[in-house]
């Protein structure tokens, strides 16, 4: 490999090692609670829970109305 592509890898590297570092702490964002597109969230006020707000335990067999409703509704905020 020439030095540019080793340069580009490295700063690539680090570029990922960083953003894992930094987002590992974070809570996730409000939009990506809902099944629907943010533009479906906003715009039609359209919010079906998604498996990333609660995901299951391997374990459990919880059906998805019992999930729907553990799951508190967040309407989108503008």
């Amino acid at each position: 490999m020439s030095r540019s592509m080793w340069i580009i890898s490295i700063l690539i590297l680090i570029l990922m090692v960083s953003s894992f570092w930094f987002a590992r702490d974070r809570d996730t964002p409000p939009w990506v609670k809902c099944k629907e597109s943010l533009f479906a969230q906003v715009v039609m006020k359209q919010c079906t829970p998604s498996s990333f707000a609660n995901p299951q335990q391997s374990g459990e067999n919880i059906n998805e109305l019992e999930l729907e409703e553990q799951l508190p509704y967040e309407p989108p905020q503008n």
